[in-house]
């Protein structure tokens, strides 16, 4: 990737905005660099933006102002080479497909390499052997050979990280990949979010609906509220009773139960409705 004249390391964004026709979406988000090996929860209450942003980042949606990475403005880049440092996995995946979870992950492989010009008849070694990695890193081997549409949701979720990964990007984008999911696979997925992150270096933002949730697994997090940013930093210095105030309209304190910061309105755990 050829590098600009800045030497800023990390994903981040400059005067982003966004339009869905005269409604503006976003409105200038100057989001901070987000480093490697991190993850990062983008929060914020229903219509904030969090999924536009996503797609804004990933350059699936046409934007003003600047995505950078590692100073490159990703805008001068094609589609295709950009798709190649950023991948973004929507909240809701396919269900209905003929594909078993092994075929899955190598046409995302494959997808991958065509992207990068190459056009092979079948896949390489190296290939196979890369899908056969990422299925064991995400515990997978065992359901490789069975079809997606007979898979749990939070198997099929594991699938869409298997595909995401595979394909060795720089930055991922993940859209609420807890959402509807009971909390053993929630806590499943997350666990090899972050595993998948500093493993393999990643910038990783994920649309988060918790915040508790959001407090348990994330460095930092991104708060949106009406399409611009209302707070960046470390989850514990950002989430405090004056922003869930402002921006999600409750009055809620931040209380350590058993050693872990929880997000209490009047003394118990909200619904995840109450805060997203």
């Amino acid at each position: 990737m050829n590098h600009s004249s800045s030497s800023a390391k990390g994903l981040s964004t400059a005067g982003l905005s966004m339009h869905y026709g005269n409604r503006q979406v976003l409105d200038t988000v100057d989001l901070p660099a987000l480093q490697a090996g991190s993850v990062t929860a983008l929060i914020g209450p229903n219509a904030a933006g969090k999924s536009t942003l996503l797609r804004g980042i990933a350059g699936l949606h046409k934007t003003s102002g600047q995505v950078l990475l590692d100073g490159t403005d990703l805008a001068r880049l094609p589609q295709v080479e950009r798709a190649r440092h950023i991948v973004y996995l929507p909240q809701s995946l396919p269900e209905r497909t003929r594909l078993c979870a092994f075929e899955a992950v190598l046409s995302a492989a494959m997808a991958g390499h065509r992207s990068l010009g190459f056009t092979p008849e079948r896949p390489s070694p190296a290939v196979l052997q890369g899908v056969e990695q990422v299925l064991a890193d995400l515990d997978l081997t065992a359901l490789a050979d069975r079809p997606i549409d007979a898979l749990s949701g939070g198997q099929r979720q594991l699938v869409g990280l298997a595909q995401a990964l595979v394909r060795q990007p720089k930055v991922l984008l993940l859209d609420e990949p807890t959402s509807a999911l009971d909390l053993y696979h929630q806590c499943q997925v997350v666990e090899a979010i972050i595993h998948a992150t500093r493993e393999r270096q990643l910038i990783t933002l994920v649309v988060v609906h918790d915040i508790n949730l959001a407090l348990g697994f994330s460095q930092q997090v991104v708060v949106l509220h009406n399409g611009r940013l209302a707070a960046a930093g470390p989850a514990l210095e950002v989430i405090d009773p004056r922003l869930l105030r402002d921006v999600y309209g409750v009055d809620a304190s931040l209380e350590h139960v058993r050693g872990r910061p929880l997000v209490m309105v009047d003394g118990r755990l909200p619904f995840h409705s109450a805060l997203g």
